[in-house]
């Protein structure tokens, strides 16, 4: 197994798709040791993606691409805007509230920064505030999208561990509002400090009230998908299907589709659906290699004699997943990790809707966690800005995250009340 790992660490330095990172290694220790084995691979596979709970994922992705091709981030803007645009720094509020109210259309980060900063980028820095905090801002409030409903990666995590979607996608509400809070905290704090500009025109309870009117479209998206499966209506395939069949009448409605851009959705959906799957499929070879040899139950085995107390097992989990998560995609880092530790935390009593939270949200915090964090190189592109400089704006955002982070591993009602109070679990 030690080929393994040195062929994992070499892909990854030398940056090779990260589906091949998993699978070439695996295929060449089958091929060396157990070349019976060869004729599973296809097979294993296509187990691997023969799942009911994965045919949600490419409609949460058309979902997202259409309501985005339909430009319905203006009006949670602006709603976002009659809210707390008033306040020192209200600019900055916006961007964390739109991006709290855009994760439940995108379910992505990288689509939150590609969309949102975009826009609030140039708007923020015309009116001010430093381009660097600007682009850390969007980056820092991105990351609530694969926590808060719909979420990908959830849908990932349940399909390999066999729980309940619906429960998961409930339980990410709480702890991505918290994370969003916390971006409140900071942006308060800079905000103050910077003397930041803030809106002298009061807005009218009337004025609020119309944007919500006009935000309405937008926001019954993720009404739709989670009332949906919290009431029994549908379960999350279809919610995700119904989610698709929404998008397009609203946006025939509005009159902002036509038959180049559902060309684009559907070249975009198919390629985000086929890179995820692939690496999908070649993760299950990765993982039924090291199950084949024992090594999950060798590593159970290591952190269980070395550590003897729940926390603290938690604790270099937590630590594990943050690394990991710095430098492999969040779904990747999913598939790798969830059929390694999580029998073995499920066996030492964590509850696996709890376990997938705080996966989740570990490694979303890695998305923007320097060096290799993703969403900081996305920030970079869009906000024409150098690295180092969001390097330095984003560390409050990363410690306070992180600090959330502790608060979901460590009270797992955060995680599960939502899912109880609605019966899911």
């Amino acid at each position: 197994m030690l080929l393994i790992g040195i062929l994992l660490i070499l892909f990854l330095t030398l940056g090779l798709p990260i589906a091949f990172t998993l699978g070439f290694p695996s295929i060449f220790y089958i091929i060396l040791n157990q070349p019976d084995w060869l004729e599973m691979v296809p097979r294993r596979i296509f187990s691997g993606l023969d799942s009911f709970v994965f045919l949600a994922i490419p409609f949460f992705i058309m979902a997202g691409e259409i309501m985005t091709e339909t430009g319905v981030t203006k009006s949670l803007i602006k709603f976002s805007e009659s809210i707390v645009g008033r306040v020192r720094g209200g600019l900055a509020y916006v961007n964390v509230l739109t991006s709290m109210l855009f994760g439940g259309i995108s379910g992505a980060a990288i689509s939150d920064v590609a969309a949102l900063g975009s826009i609030f980028i140039p708007a923020m820095e015309k009116e001010g505030y430093d381009r660097d905090f600007a682009t850390a801002v969007t980056c820092a409030s991105s990351i609530q999208g694969p926590i808060i409903p719909p979420s990908i990666i959830v849908v990932v995590y349940a399909g390999i561990m066999g729980t309940s979607v619906g429960a998961l996608l409930i339980a990410g509400i709480i702890p991505g509002i918290l994370i969003g809070l916390s971006d409140f905290i900071i942006v308060y704090s800079k905000s103050k400090a910077r003397n930041y500009p803030k809106r002298d025109k009061r807005i009218s309870f009337n004025e609020i009230f119309i944007s919500f009117i006009k935000a309405i479209p937008a926001l019954m998206l993720p009404v739709i998908i989670i009332g949906g499966i919290v009431g029994g209506i549908f379960t999350p395939t279809e919610a995700g299907a119904i989610a698709c069949i929404y998008g397009l009448i609203l946006g025939f409605a509005l009159r902002r589709l036509n038959i180049k851009s559902l060309i684009r959705i559907a070249e975009s959906t198919v390629l985000k659906t086929a890179v995820l799957f692939i690496i999908v499929g070649f993760a299950q070879i990765f993982s039924w290699v090291l199950a084949m040899e024992r090594i999950p139950a060798a590593i159970e085995a290591q952190i269980f004699g070395v550590f003897d107390t729940r926390i603290m097992i938690l604790l270099v989990m937590n630590i594990l997943f943050l690394f990991v998560g710095t430098w492999l995609e969040t779904s990747a880092a999913i598939i790798l990790l969830a059929p390694v530790f999580g029998p073995a935390l499920v066996g030492l009593g964590v509850h696996p809707i709890h376990l997938g939270m705080i996966m989740v949200v570990n490694l979303t915090i890695g998305l923007i966690t320097p060096p290799f964090g993703v969403v900081l190189y996305a920030g970079v592109s869009v906000g024409k800005t150098k690295f180092e400089h969001i390097v330095k704006e984003i560390w409050p955002y990363v410690l306070v995250d992180i600090g959330i982070l502790g608060l979901v591993t460590f009270l797992p009602e955060i995680s599960l009340f939502l899912p109880r109070a609605f019966g899911l679990i």
